[in-house]
């Protein structure tokens, strides 16, 4: 199995201050006899122009490389290699399905992309203004940039040198505007696990999951909702906040790794 990345510059371990979730998948997964590669995002690990760079460049053209040098290990079934993606990632796992062309399944924790990007980043700051009690003015404007930086990539008015929020310039959020993640899950004719955390308030069980559903409806995807689960499927006390992903008891729950390796036990 391979492990991909989310949105922003992360490392194969997925590290979040003293937590890593990709690591502790891949060991959990490991200790029950999956195969697991991960690697450093390329954002992570090289320098790159993210004025122009596309969502190929940052993502699917490094997990498609991965898959093909996890086939090439003697030890490893070629014709059972999963793939496995997280927020971005996940959202990107049915495009990296459709050019790799051999994969044994796909798992999407967390999928981003069944809405547009940018929605979603909407979302996520009004959430944390109004957990942070912000109102009045400040909120007002704090909005108001967010929503001038959301039209400028709608409309793709991007300069040629720059980087909205920190992802990408024209070309990442054009080739983004050009996929949609609903329709290649749905062409798939693998199988798909998708698991959501109910406490998520980046990819949220209200406004993301329903789409992935409708869009997938009868076509025996297997959907796993945690309820108590954050965004990086760690415990959370409902506080939905990024601060938790930083706390030092916060490890990826052991029942999202038992998952996985049933899913890949099953269909390899």
């Amino acid at each position: 199995m391979v492990i991909g990345h989310g949105s922003g510059p992360v490392d194969r371990d997925g590290t979040f201050g003293p937590n890593r979730p990709y690591k502790e998948l891949a060991w959990g997964l490991a200790s029950r006899d999956v195969a697991v590669l991960r690697y450093d995002k390329r954002t992570h690990a090289c320098e790159v122009d993210l004025s122009d760079a596309t969502i190929d460049d940052v993502a699917t053209d490094d997990a498609l490389t991965a898959l093909e040098r996890l086939r090439a290990a003697d030890r490893v079934a070629g014709d059972s290699v999963c793939f496995v993606g997280h927020s971005l990632s996940g959202g990107l796992a049915p495009r990296i399905a459709q050019r790799d062309g051999a994969l044994a399944g796909v798992v999407m924790l967390a999928p981003g992309l069944a809405r547009p990007l940018v929605d979603s980043i909407l979302d996520q700051q009004r959430h944390l203004l109004d957990i942070q009690g912000v109102t009045g003015e400040e909120r007002e404007q704090a909005i108001t940039e967010f929503e001038e930086r959301a039209e400028q990539v709608r409309s793709l008015d991007i300069g040629d040198d720059e980087v909205v929020f920190n992802l990408g310039g024209r070309e990442y959020f054009e080739t983004l505007a050009e996929y949609d993640a609903l329709e290649a899950a749905a062409s798939l004719e693998i199988p798909i696990l998708l698991g959501q955390g109910g406490q998520d308030y980046q990819i949220t069980v209200e406004d993301d999951l329903p789409l992935w559903q409708d869009a997938l409806s009868g076509q025996g995807v297997e959907f796993e909702v945690y309820d108590d689960l954050n965004h990086l499927f760690q415990q959370s006390e409902g506080s939905r906040t990024k601060t938790e992903y930083y706390e030092p008891a916060a490890v990826l729950a052991r029942r999202v790794v038992e998952d996985i390796t049933t899913f890949v036990e099953e269909n390899s």
